[in-house]
């Protein structure tokens, strides 16, 4: 598998290099490489995804916070959109699996869950503009190109096929191509200290990504 190169250019690869350890952990894990061959044990996407649900609803908040900081109108409409269409494009996977999957709504958020969706509202209320906007990117760029790798090694009849096809998806890839192009932008005007400051909110949030994949994992010899 050849290595990763951000489209937009050397500003935005920089963010993935400095993460490159974590993203390596994911596309590795375990609970991916089930996702793959279809082997994931399903009481780990049940919880997974339920839980998923829940992110997303605070990853929309986060992202209509963002809208109503943007500098220029292009970032004003396209975070406007990333909140209701991001909300609406998992929205709809999920409408789609949970009766396939009987996944029952969590009550409440786990623990990484709420450490990773509070760490996101609290850096996009109150954190640089800048910073919050490399925070919420991994969602996206490291979901597309995990989904892409997976669904290349995946397995005929796959009953994880729906999720795959979301994420690895040229709709998804869109998204994610504009978000990059807007991060590259942004780091083009920033200084030194911004910069670094944007690299560190990236690696965080690629962290609690793993996070998310190991929690859903360690449940697998559990009933739930």
């Amino acid at each position: 598998m050849p290595n990763y190169t951000p489209p937009a250019g050397s500003n935005t690869a920089s963010l993935w290099e400095n993460a490159k350890d974590i993203i390596d952990q994911i596309f590795d894990h375990p609970f991916c490489r089930g996702l793959s061959d279809g082997t994931l044990p399903e009481n780990c996407f049940r919880h997974y995804l339920a839980q998923d649900m829940l992110y997303i609803r605070q990853d929309a908040r986060a992202f209509a916070i963002l809208a109503g900081r943007a500098d220029s109108d292009e970032e004003f409409s396209f975070f406007l959109a990333m909140a209701k269409d991001g909300l609406d494009i998992e929205r709809a996977l999920h409408n789609e699996l949970f009766p396939v999957f009987q996944i029952k709504k969590a009550d409440k958020m786990s623990n990484t869950c709420r450490r990773y969706t509070a760490w996101l509202t609290e850096i996009s209320l109150s954190g640089a503009y800048s910073t919050a906007i490399a925070a919420l990117l991994p969602c996206f760029l490291v979901y597309h190109e995990n989904g892409i790798r997976i669904r290349q090694n995946g397995v005929k009849n796959n009953p994880y096929q729906k999720w795959l096809d979301t994420y690895a998806g040229d709709v998804y890839g869109n998204y994610v191509d504009k978000y990059l192009h807007i991060v590259e932008n942004i780091m083009n005007d920033s200084t030194t200290s911004q910069r670094y400051e944007m690299v560190n909110a990236f690696r965080k949030s690629t962290r609690y990504e793993l996070e998310f994949f190991s929690e859903a994992w360690d449940i697998r010899n559990s009933k739930a």
